[in-house]
């Protein structure tokens, strides 16, 4: 089922500005902060701006745009995903543990929508991080990594060569995202007033780093086209010839060609609303629950089947055919679905429910999930997420009232959806009020509300272990979804 959506873009701060923002407070010279009364006056702004995006009345994101290197890391890196995802099992297996890599999904289960890669990133272990990272000034990052690294990821000559840069590329991008979250972390400290989150962080050490690839639907046909051939069976499973307007294949290896949108109808409305997906989904509606999660913008890769062979396929970056990342948020005080639109190369950075703790309510975690473009078969997601948590022993503690003052308002009931002409998400005249406020209460019924997961002084490892208990075990509530 679809309703219409609102195109949320989000506050958009530069990394030289978070470079600022992060250094220590004014001082004698030398000191990156500017003496400039100006320049003081519009950072101060910014990390008004900063806070009110993050925290309860905002939705709990933002994102950092012109990150030294960045770009290029994640075009080596993003297009592996599918890859890895549509590699024979066993080629698959010796390539992760070459590269230290795992896997946090059953990857030999042919039904799969999501494949994940992952690793557990450290911050002590890359002394380079803040040259990569914060020497903007220093740094000259040209399109050469990036081509070198596309032109071999693309390879397709080579299984293993196309993944010799794999697991230096996740890890360089991994911790440059980390350190995003780390600086972040100490804006939000100076202005709350503690060190609480960066504390927090450098106290764990650890970050999890998760390259995901989303399936198209073309993938998932070619994942059991394999298993049935693998089981001895005769598959009839036929994909129709791919449109030259979605994938475009040169001699030998993909050609190297602009990127353009995808073609499909239109699913803008006019003004500021879209179609947004309530069912359909790559990935369920929930809470994350760490600190911070850093997202890089999503690359959409349009795949082409190869002759009539379902054992392999082309794939060429394309641009959202939607405009947006598909990345969904859930308003429940006003009854709104929000698709997130930001540049392909910023990073997203949301706030999670430890935040909420640990900032005493000053930031507050969104309700999200991501949504499919069912129009396009051929159409996969690609993104690399870092996972910022609190150390394992952390002892969450919290003043009375404040879980429910963060969620009462998503588990109170009373969301009536209206028309979209009524500054609401759902068009009652296309869908039908009574149809669309039963599917936002069905969102709400598969979210296990804070106030069960989480008690006083309970530790981060326990708070965890009930979270994904509660969401995902034998009674959770998304345990067959």
């Amino acid at each position: 089922m679809e309703v219409q959506a609102e195109v949320l873009e989000p506050l958009e701060l530069r990394f030289a500005d978070l470079l600022l923002l992060s250094s220590p407070s004014p001082s004698p010279s030398p000191s990156p902060f500017p003496d400039d009364a100006d320049d003081l006056h519009r950072l101060q702004s910014l990390s008004s701006a900063v806070m009110r995006a993050l925290g309860p009345s905002g939705p709990g994101l933002l994102s950092i745009t012109a990150v030294p290197r960045a770009p290029a890391l994640r075009r080596a890196l993003l297009p592996l995903a599918r890859k890895l995802a549509l590699l024979d099992n066993k080629d698959r297996a010796r390539i992760l543990k070459e590269h230290e890599l795992g896997s946090d999904v059953p990857l030999k289960n042919p039904d799969r929508n999501v494949s994940s890669f992952a690793l557990q990133l450290k911050f002590e272990q890359h002394a380079g991080l803040k040259l990569s990272c914060r020497g903007a000034e220093n740094v000259d990052v040209g399109d050469d990594f990036g081509k070198e690294c596309l032109n071999v990821c693309r390879s397709s000559d080579a299984c293993d060569d196309g993944f010799k840069h794999l697991g230096n590329t996740f890890k360089e991008l991994g911790h440059c995202m980390m350190e995003l979250g780390l600086m972040l972390a100490r804006v939000c400290d100076n202005i709350i007033g503690d060190g609480e989150l960066e504390d927090s962080l450098m106290g764990s050490g650890t970050a999890k780093g998760r390259l995901i690839h989303y399936h198209s639907m073309l993938d998932s046909i070619m994942l059991k086209d394999r298993s049935r051939k693998i089981k001895g069976g005769i598959s009839k499973a036929r994909v129709n010839a791919c449109s030259p307007l979605l994938c475009h294949r040169g001699e030998g290896s993909l050609s190297q060609v602009p990127m353009e949108p995808c073609r499909m109808r239109s699913r803008t409305l006019g003004g500021n609303c879209c179609r947004a997906s309530l069912s359909d989904l790559w990935q369920q509606w929930h809470y994350d629950y760490g600190i911070f999660t850093v997202l890089t913008g999503p690359m959409f890769l349009s795949s082409c089947q190869a002759g009539d062979c379902l054992c392999d396929s082309s794939d060429q970056e394309c641009l959202s055919p939607s405009g947006h990342t598909y990345l969904q948020l859930f308003d429940s005080d006003k009854g709104k679905i929000y698709v997130v639109k930001c540049p392909p190369e910023s990073f997203i950075i949301q706030v999670g429910e430890s935040a909420d703790v640990l900032s005493r309510g000053k930031l507050c975690s969104a309700l999200h999930s991501v949504g499919r473009p069912l129009e396009l078969e051929n159409l996969s997601r690609e993104t690399f997420v870092v996972f910022l948590q609190p150390a394992w022993n952390k002892v969450l503690s919290f003043p009375d009232g404040l879980l429910e003052a963060n969620h009462e308002k998503v588990w109170s009931g009373n969301v009536m959806p209206k028309s979209c002409d009524e500054d609401n998400v759902v068009s009652s005249a296309a869908l039908g009020s009574d149809k669309s406020n039963q599917l936002m209460q069905e969102i709400l019924k598969i979210i296990p509300p804070l106030s069960s997961r989480l008690r006083d002084g309970m530790t981060f490892a326990e708070f965890s272990q009930e979270t994904t208990k509660q969401y995902y075990g034998g009674s959770g509530t998304q345990s067959q979804r």
